[in-house]
């Protein structure tokens, strides 16, 4: 930008000679034209002023609301894809919860956690009983089995039931009882039951609060306390109280004859009870598990099931002749029909042509696409030989 001084000089050499001279009115002529340039305009100074500013704030601003927006739109994308990643996370942890506990069930119902679901209900009598109790106790928690010390209606007694394992209890809550009552009963108590004939009475009692369950009776050192009795009796008669010997395997016959689901065991000493009581727990646990696989069967009924289940206690043992090669298939298919099914009302009923078919049939199909019914008419029987 040119200044006042700068325009004065050129005025100076464009006059030439004559303003050498140094003629007063020039002169004056020359100042005035220098305050003339030297002096803007106050309303057009204003003006332009004004005008640059405004422009140039309004370039600035847009720029800058531009980039604030920007900004703004890049946080929340930002933000929108770490709520969908986390979306996205949560989803995927849920699917693979469900599917966990899809697959412990499946295990759960095919027996693998058969042991850990079952518990045992001991009667704290039981435990009372001394050596028998903490025989008991130690024995169930060295083999890793569940129990609980409560009060039953019966005493001396051991039920069960399963539960469904805690990892999978959000698919199912269902509590299974084990239709099955064990009585501990010390020798001399036993022998007294015997003798005053108080066992029938004693069995009849424990079928009416436990209409579907068997019954055993578990003694202990039972057969060594009569021999002891006897033999004390019999060295010195004079010291020794006239004691009787009881009938004891007159009443257990009598109890299988009398009486359905009703049988006796016994021990010689805690260990070997402690041990029966244990095994006896992981065999009832595998059986629950087997009966749902038979009771699943179409027109199986569960006391169908039962009387192959005491038969054949595993299915690994009913498997084992239905594939027998040393037999038929005419005679693997009639293998159970004779077995005896427990019935109400006391009357003696075979399992049948039709209900022993249909079990070996299904269990035995080779071809998972056929029905179930057609499975019962020999569908997939014909269908294997006509493959062949």
């Amino acid at each position: 930008m040119r200044t006042a001084e700068d325009v004065s000089h050129r005025y100076l050499i464009e006059a030439g000679p004559s303003l050498d001279h140094g003629h007063p009115d020039d002169e004056s002529d020359i100042l005035e034209l220098n305050d003339d340039i030297s002096r803007p305009t106050g309303k057009g100074k204003g003006k332009g002023k004004k005008s640059n500013t405004s422009s140039v704030d309004g370039v600035t601003g847009k720029m800058r609301m531009s980039k604030d927006e920007r900004l703004r739109l890049n946080e929340e994308k930002k933000q929108q894809k770490e709520r969908e990643k986390l979306q996205k996370a949560a989803q995927k942890a849920e699917a693979a919860e469900i599917k966990k506990r899809e697959k412990e069930k499946e295990k759960w119902e095919k027996g693998k956690f058969a042991h850990k679901s079952i518990v045992a209900h001991i009667d704290t009598k039981v435990v009372e009983l001394g050596s028998i109790g903490g025989h008991l106790l130690s024995r169930l928690a060295e083999k890793g089995l569940s129990f609980r010390v409560s009060s039953n209606p019966i005493e001396k007694s051991i039920v069960w039931s399963m539960s469904v394992p805690e990892e999978i209890s959000k698919i199912s809550s269902e509590v299974i009882k084990v239709p099955y009552i064990l009585i501990i009963c010390e020798a001399e108590e036993f022998c007294d039951l015997v003798n005053s004939e108080s066992l029938m009475s004693h069995v009849s009692r424990v079928q009416r609060l436990y209409p579907l369950h068997t019954v055993c009776y578990l003694t202990n050192k039972l057969m060594a306390f009569i021999n002891k009795r006897e033999q004390g009796q019999y060295k010195d008669p004079a010291n020794h109280i006239v004691w009787k010997r009881p009938p004891i395997e007159e009443v257990l016959s009598k109890l299988t004859i009398n009486f359905v689901k009703v049988h006796s065991r016994h021990c010689v000493d805690e260990a070997e009870l402690a041990e029966h009581v244990a095994g006896l727990t992981y065999s009832l646990a595998s059986c629950q598990i087997r009966l749902k696989a038979l009771v699943a069967i179409p027109k199986v009924q569960p006391r169908f099931a039962i009387a192959i289940w005491k038969k054949y206690p595993t299915m690994k043992s009913l498997l084992h002749v239905y594939m027998d090669p040393s037999k038929s298939v005419h005679e693997k298919e009639f293998l159970p029909k004779d077995l005896k099914v427990e019935n109400m009302l006391g009357d003696d009923r075979k399992l049948g042509e039709i209900c022993s078919r249909r079990v070996y049939r299904i269990l035995m199909a080779q071809c998972g696409s056929i029905k179930t019914d057609d499975i019962e008419g020999g569908a997939d029987f014909f269908s294997q030989h006509s493959a062949e």
